[in-house]
């Protein structure tokens, strides 16, 4: 099924899917009751579920390891082709904004959980806003990719995590 949303983005159907999968369009229905149970099966085989948080033992080397992979991905021509039409669906039409809205949810609780672990771990205060971080992190990729501009390579995912970690100010 992520072939086809690389194929189609959401414009993906149901009878898309059945043709590719070789079964009649009401078995697709059965399983996926709606075209957001379609999408966000098809953003799961190429995004949601491939992301694991590292663990090194520290929360920076864990962001930066983990921001790294996300980049990456996210710099695909494919994955950057589907978050623009996400963004601009999201605005349009209230399918697509469950669906963006749970994707990000997904992206979010992964960075917000290193943070947490780092709170928990007292690496970093208590007074920490993980959710907050999260939302920074998922800024920068959203904005980046609309704008066509080049994701932050290792060297500025480091000095982003340090300063989202540890403030900007010297």
């Amino acid at each position: 099924m992520a072939d086809l949303l690389f194929t189609h983005g959401f414009e993906m159907t149901f009878d898309d899917v059945a043709a590719h999968a070789g079964v009649g369009r009401t078995t697709v229905f059965r399983r996926y009751p709606t075209k957001k149970d379609l999408l966000l099966e098809a953003f799961s085989q190429i995004s949601l579920e491939q992301f694991r948080a590292a663990d090194t033992g520290s929360v920076r080397d864990d962001l930066a390891e983990t921001l790294g992979e996300v980049m990456r991905a996210f710099d695909r021509p494919q994955m950057r082709m589907l978050l623009r039409q996400g963004l601009g669906e999201a605005c349009r039409d209230s399918v697509f904004t469950e669906v963006f809205r749970e994707v990000m949810r997904r992206r979010l609780d992964l960075i917000s959980g290193i943070v947490r672990r780092g709170v928990e771990h007292g690496e970093l205060p208590a007074s920490t806003d993980a959710k907050l971080i999260a939302d920074l992190v998922s800024g920068v990729i959203a904005l980046r990719v609309a704008n066509d501009a080049p994701l932050p390579d290792p060297d500025e995912i480091t000095r982003l995590v340090d300063g989202l970690l540890y403030g900007f100010a010297r």
